[in-house]
């Protein structure tokens, strides 16, 4: 992913969804998701940039106005650290998605088109695959086929310290708090958290920082609060302020 569409959609983050204009390729519910996952992950890995600090902030005002400079400095910070950092740039990567491709309409699908606008060429096209297949089989019927074993899963794709749970869905459930506040409750990533106060949505990274913890961000109307959240087991974890500040621990119910 460049370092623009990263750019268009911290602009889009912070101008909030009434007043966004999201990068192309963006739509709807797609926008909602990448806007705030790619926010947590630049925050994560440059939230003391002075670059991207300035972007927010001008994007978030009444005008949303960002200035040349201010973009053009952003998507330098970024794309130099795309270029240092590998993780980071997969992150956002992963953290983005990527436009689903357009399926291929299948050879069935070809041969109807092509027998209802030309049925000369299509008779001539199944002989022909009825040549191909007929020998393939006859170059296979006299040997064993080579059996395969399965392969067990990666364990990289069972989420934050082996929850079993894909990625940041490892966070849904209930929580206990050791301060004795309320308890936490997670509904999705992106979805709506409870025991943060007000009505609030949480965003989880896909990937940690360098420090293994993963950036959280709860958004409550206009304002948003940062933490890192680190997994010490399934059903453990620790929470951290913005500045790397332990906060309480979690435990799942």
């Amino acid at each position: 992913m460049g370092p623009e569409i990263v750019v268009g959609l911290l602009i889009a983050w912070a101008a909030g969804r009434d007043r966004r204009l999201a990068p192309s390729g963006f739509t709807g519910e797609a926008v909602d998701l990448a806007m705030d996952r790619v926010h947590a992950v630049v925050v994560a890995r440059l939230g003391g940039s002075e670059a991207v600090e300035r972007l927010l902030v001008e994007a978030g005002t009444e005008r949303g106005a960002v200035t040349g400079r201010t973009r053009a400095d952003a998507i330098r910070a970024i794309a130099d650290t795309i270029s240092a950092d590998p993780a980071f740039a997969a992150a956002l990567h992963a953290a983005a998605g990527s436009p689903a491709p357009v399926p291929d309409p299948g050879l069935r699908t070809r041969l109807l088109v092509q027998a209802r606008t030309r049925p000369g060429i299509a008779a001539a096209l199944v002989a022909t695959a009825i040549v191909l297949v007929a020998g393939i089989i006859g170059l296979i019927s006299g040997s064993d086929l080579p059996t395969t074993e399965s392969t067990p899963p990666s364990s990289a794709a069972t989420g934050p310290a082996g929850t079993g749970k894909a990625g940041p869905d490892a966070l849904v459930g209930t929580w206990t708090p050791s301060d004795g506040t309320a308890p936490k409750m997670f509904t999705a990533n992106g979805g709506t958290c409870t025991g943060f106060g007000t009505a609030a949505s949480c965003t989880l990274a896909i990937a940690p920082d360098p420090a293994g913890r993963y950036a959280l961000v709860v958004r409550q109307s206009a304002d948003s609060s940062h933490y890192g959240v680190e997994f010490v087991a399934a059903d453990h974890l620790v929470v951290y302020d913005a500045g790397g500040s332990r906060l309480y621990e979690l435990d799942r119910v």
